[in-house]
């Protein structure tokens, strides 16, 4: 039987690495973000346009091997921004159809990346899909956010209009940068709390099991044993900005804490 899954988590977690690492499996293809912002104008509709990309790409796959994903290049890397020193890094990735060069069986595994996009669809998407979410230390997330042009950067998230039009002007009214980012974080994990069907593997475990942590997704993933580096202390992070992060995350009662305790994140 085909097997189509659901890959999500908030944005800056490793779900590109993710990526990465799995199309480096056997039959197996992981398409990052190919899906157009125009198929999520209501959750409703969003469902339905998610059932039918996945039947067009496995068509296409199969036909022609080609499918839509944001490539750099012809591949999907494990970073989707450049990883320059000083300033706002800028994405290295473009949407096209893009030629994968492996034999697939007719019943390959399918994964589909999108972040929000996917976690405020959580709840109907485990009642068809096997969904996987990949979640990293919330200090790391923002403090990757910070560094990069995108919309994060700014404490916002453009697909809330549309599949969460409440939260999205809730957050759009708090005046401050920091705040703006962690309740938009705070959010995003609520999504994956206590939520039947949804594995959850952390960013960290992925990174520390070299990407073996995968094998609950794809079985063969438990073989796969690249040289990956934590990036939670990264040197592009200002370290007197980590610490207003940290202190802030700290005062904020965050859906996180499900995941990851306060000496966590103190200590890190």
């Amino acid at each position: 039987m085909a097997e189509d899954i659901i890959l999500t988590g908030p944005p800056r977690s490793g779900t590109t690495l993710t990526c990465h690492l799995l199309n480096l499996l056997d039959n197996t293809i992981a398409l990052h973000e190919p899906m157009n912002l125009a198929m999520f104008p209501d959750r409703k509709t969003a469902l339905g346009n998610i059932a039918s990309f996945f039947g067009e790409m496995r068509h296409s796959l199969l036909s022609e091997g080609k499918a839509l994903s944001k490539v750099a290049g012809d591949k999907i890397p494990d970073n989707p921004f450049a990883t320059q020193e000083g300033g706002r890094r800028s994405s290295i990735v473009v949407k096209k159809t893009v030629t994968f060069d492996k034999p697939l069986s007719s019943n390959f595994r399918l994964i589909i990346k999108h972040n929000a996009h996917f976690s405020l669809l959580l709840p109907d998407l485990v009642k068809t899909y096997r969904c996987f979410c990949i979640i990293r230390h919330p200090l790391s997330v923002i403090r990757s956010w910070n560094t990069i042009q995108a919309p994060v950067a700014e404490g916002k998230i453009t697909v809330f209009k549309t599949l969460a039009p409440e939260k999205y002007r809730e957050i759009e009214a708090i005046p401050g940068l920091l705040e703006r980012q962690i309740r938009l974080l705070d959010y995003l994990f609520s999504c994956y709390v206590d939520l039947p069907g949804l594995t959850i593997i952390k960013y960290e475990d992925l990174i520390a099991t070299k990407g073996s942590a995968l094998r609950s997704m794809v079985p063969e993933a438990s073989h796969l044993n690249e040289p990956l580096q934590n990036r939670n202390r990264s040197p592009l992070y200002d370290p007197r900005e980590v610490e207003v992060v940290r202190h802030a995350i700290l005062d904020y009662p965050g859906a996180w804490q499900s995941f990851y305790s306060r000496d966590s994140i103190a200590l890190l």
